[in-house]
C-alpha cells in the first residue's frame, strides 16, 4: 500500500512525509529529487521558477519503481501511478500563512502569487480526486497543527477513521470571501 502525500509547493509535505515513512517503516519517495537525478523534464520555466515535469517519462519510471510500501512526497499527482496508491493525503494551510512560509523561502513574488492562488482553489485537491476518486483522498487542513499532529491524523485515517477528512471539508475561498465584499 503506497501512499501519497501532496498538496501545494510550502504545505509540509515533506516534513510529514519523512514522519509518516519512519512512523510506518515505509520507503520515503521525493518525486523532485527523482525528476532531478533521472532528468525527467522537458525544460525550465521562467515564469513559473520550476522545471517543466515530463509526467508520461516520470509515471513509467514510477511503475517500475514503486513496491506498493512508500510514502510519496510530490504536487505532482499527475505523474504517480494510481494502480500503486491506496491512499491521498492532500495537505491545506491557510493561504495567509502559505504565503508567509514561501516568502521566508525566498520565493518570487510571482511564484508564491501562483501558489497562493493554487492552494486558494483547490487545484491539488480537485486534481486528485480526477485521478484518485473521493474513496482514497482526505484533505488534512494543517494549519496551526505541528506534524506529530498530522501524522497522528494520517495514522487513524489508515485506521479507517477518515470520514471527516473527505474532499471538501476545507474552504479558503468561504473563509476569505469576506475580502472580494470590502472591493
Amino acid at each position: 500500500m503506497a501512499i501519497l502525500v501532496t498538496g501545494t509547493p510550502g504545505v509540509g509535505k515533506t516534513t510529514v512525509s519523512l514522519e509518516l515513512a519512519r512512523k510506518t517503516g515505509k520507503n520515503y519517495v521525493d518525486i523532485a529529487e527523482i525528476v532531478k537525478r533521472e532528468k525527467f523534464y522537458k525544460g525550465y520555466d521562467d515564469a513559473t521558477d520550476s522545471l517543466i515535469v515530463d509526467t508520461a517519462k516520470l509515471k513509467k519510471y514510477l511503475r517500475n519503481l514503486l513496491t506498493c510500501n512508500e510514502v510519496i512526497d510530490t504536487h505532482v499527482v499527475e505523474a504517480v501511478p494510481q494502480e500503486k496508491v491506496t491512499h491521498v493525503f492532500v495537505l491545506r494551510l491557510d493561504p495567509v500563512q502559505l504565503m508567509k512560509r514561501l516568502e521566508q523561502r525566498g520565493y518570487r513574488a510571482s511564484k508564491i502569487r501562483l501558489n497562493v492562488e493554487a492552494e486558494i482553489l483547490d487545484s491539488i485537491l480537485i486534481d486528485s480526486v480526477k485521478l484518485f476518486g473521493t474513496e482514497k483522498v482526505f484533505e488534512i487542513n494543517t494549519t496551526g497543527k505541528d506534524v506529530s499532529e498530522i501524522v497522528q491524523i494520517i495514522y487513524s485515517i489508515l485506521q479507517g477513521n477518515g470520514e471527516e477528512f473527505k474532499p471538501g471539508n476545507v474552504n479558503w475561498l468561504q473563509k476569505y470571501y469576506f475580502l472580494l465584499e470590502q472591493q
